[in-house]
């Protein structure tokens, strides 16, 4: 008992001892399935560390940038980390994106500050909360409306603590798109050339956060998702755990949210195994309008569930689950009845079974010619979903919508059908293809076109 409180003590120590204890030595002293177990307090603004829920097939959390000098948190992003897929999808909102609430969801955020309106920019949500707990909680609230999903945990990263973050890693390798300068917090005069070079915390805090750099929103906003994959990219191609894992540690102590090491820890098995292709960034779908850019939480929503493979479904409201209840049980009725029928006839069936046949028969494509399909371009090349539905038209499909979408950034194609075996016969168009089932409410089929579709055939 004396040496367990030993190991209780020197554990504590290690944890609380600035923030940055070292993931192999807590390992090595207490030994990774005891310290599970263990709840303990964690310095700084953090979370209060937690025993770990069981592994999720989606984990879903929302980041923010919180610019305290100006008091609004001015990036919002979502991560759908799929453990069964390997997948890290995120959603960017710009800094200008507006939502309509739901009314419950309204109802719930008016309480909190009348100043919350049903249709509100999500940055403005924090300016009317004095807490910061309630700025992330309720900003949180208002992006799950949208999206249609839950979230699971937040992590907000201040301006006070990005550029210890950023340095966590090596100077990441990135493509910087043009020449930009600008004074740091130091008031010393940075200049960054265009194109490929490695940068360092001060260095990327002032090419993301200075909108003055930029020529629009979105501008600032792709380059913005273009660093968070490189970023990420380096994250998750680390040589061992334990290099994540001493990553992660220090990362977490220096972030402002509801999550903690100990919980995010069971998933650092499965986001070692990301490549940085899996790494997907997506802005969320809107349209600007007098200055805004105003959600579209129908395309956003139906986005969403295309990330949902190999998940367990979520949730569903009481009639949902009525409903699947209710056919639960006559599809049990109906197989009940069936299998009588079926013992029945065994019994009465008095001739020799028919010899099996040698000849093996074709499994049965299905044809995605009577199906509705939707085209999406994920590249910078002007006309190329046009192109597609002119060919597949011409082959017999039946195209009903052409769309560009930057948000997939996409080289190769990817098909997402509603049925296992639907969208087979497409791959003779695009053999490279990644065929994906999901959830799609405007139509049957939807191609996402990539960089490597360009030549139309």
């Amino acid at each position: 008992m004396r040496d367990k409180i030993i190991k209780i003590l020197l554990l504590a120590v290690l944890l609380a001892a600035t923030g940055f204890a070292s993931y192999k030595g807590v390992i090595a002293i207490w030994g990774e399935q005891e310290i599970a177990s263990v709840s303990e307090g964690k310095q700084g603004t953090g979370s209060t560390e937690k025993q770990a829920e069981p592994v999720k097939d989606m984990l879903v959390t929302a980041y923010y940038y919180d610019n305290y000098t100006k008091g609004v948190i001015e990036y919002c992003a979502v991560r759908f980390f799929n453990v069964n897929t390997k997948e890290c999808n995120y959603i960017f909102f710009p800094g200008d994106a507006k939502v309509t609430l739901s009314d419950e969801t309204f109802q719930t955020l008016h309480n909190a500050s009348s100043h919350i309106k049903q249709e509100v920019l999500l940055r403005d949500i924090a300016t009317w909360l004095a807490q910061d707990s309630d700025r992330y909680q309720y900003t949180t609230m208002a992006i799950q409306d949208a999206i249609g999903y839950q979230i699971d945990y937040y992590e907000a990263i201040t301006s006070d603590n990005v550029i210890r973050i950023v340095n966590l890693i090596d100077p990441v390798n990135f493509d910087v798109p043009k020449k930009m300068s600008f004074k740091d917090d130091s008031n010393i005069n940075i200049v960054l050339k265009k194109g490929a070079q490695t940068l360092l915390g001060d260095q990327v805090k002032g090419m993301l956060t200075k909108p003055e750099l930029y020529k629009s929103e979105m501008e600032r906003l792709q380059c913005s998702m273009d660093y968070i994959k490189a970023y990420m990219s380096v994250v998750t191609s680390f040589t061992d755990r334990d290099t994540m894992g001493t990553y992660y540690q220090d990362y977490y102590s220096l972030l402002e949210t509801n999550a903690s090491f100990m919980e995010m820890r069971p998933y650092m098995d499965y986001l070692y195994q990301v490549k940085p292709d899996n790494i997907i960034t997506h802005t969320a779908q809107g349209k600007s309008k007098s200055g805004e850019y105003v959600i579209d939480k129908d395309a956003l929503q139906e986005t969403v569930k295309t990330f949902l493979v190999n998940t367990t479904p979520a949730e569903t409201t009481d009639a949902e689950a009525t409903t699947e209840m209710a056919s639960t049980e006559e599809a049990a009725t109906s197989e009940e009845t069936t299998t009588e029928e079926a013992a029945t006839t065994e019994e009465v069936t008095t001739e020799e079974p028919e010899e099996a046949t040698t000849e093996e028969e074709e499994p049965d494509k299905k044809d995605s010619k009577d199906l509705k399909i939707e085209i999406y371009n994920s590249t910078t090349i002007n006309g190329l979903a046009a192109k597609w539905q002119k060919k597949l038209e011409d082959d017999g499909y039946k195209i009903s919508k052409v769309e560009t979408e930057r948000g997939y950034h996409l080289k190769e194609c990817v098909i997402y059908v509603k049925e296992e075996g639907q969208g087979e016969d497409l791959l003779k168009y695009f053999p490279k293809a990644e065929i994906k089932v999901g959830v799609l409410k405007s139509a049957d089929i939807r191609i996402v076109l990539g960089t490597n579709n360009k030549n139309v055939k």
